[in-house]
């Protein structure tokens, strides 16, 4: 911030872990969180090659690290067909590995799901943005998170 207190007109900024862009960013985010989610998947090679470790291990912490690192603030994200696909199709890719179902090995998505008793990516955005909904309308009305809720940018 500049030294007379006006306020910096910027194309992007960082607000905590997320990308925030004068366009809105939502596919800029994605892409951001789906870089940093690999990257957590391939820290934990280990893990995954690991036959010692039970699958159903394996996919608790698959979802308890590096799913939640993907879906990290995907509450305020605007949700198009675009982003939850790109979404779908890593998740599905690294369930594929730790479910070690390989090439020719041909199972539909939702038998990928049922097998890692998942659910589709896009109905757990929208229950994580009911989730952040519900906490906001249980705050008190003059919280500036409710106040965000009724602003307009026109």
């Amino acid at each position: 911030m500049p030294r007379d207190g006006s306020i910096e007109d910027v194309e992007s900024f960082v607000y905590p872990g997320s990308k925030v862009t004068i366009d809105g960013g939502t596919m800029q985010d994605v892409a951001q969180r789906i870089q940093k989610a690999n990257g957590a998947f391939v820290q934990l090679y280990p893990v995954w090659r690991n036959n010692k470790i039970s699958t159903r291990t394996k996919l608790r912490i698959f979802r308890s690290s590096v799913k939640a690192l993907l879906l990290y603030g995907s509450e305020t994200w605007k949700v198009t067909k675009i982003a939850t696909s790109k979404l779908q199709v890593f998740v599905n890719r690294y369930l594929r590995r730790i479910l070690n179902i390989h090439w020719p090995e041909v199972i539909s998505n939702e038998e990928l799901w049922r097998r890692a008793e998942e659910i589709e990516i896009l109905t757990q955005i929208k229950r994580r943005k009911w989730n952040w909904i519900g906490h906001i309308l249980r705050k008190g009305q003059d919280t500036i998170e409710r106040e965000d809720m009724d602003w307009n940018p026109q």
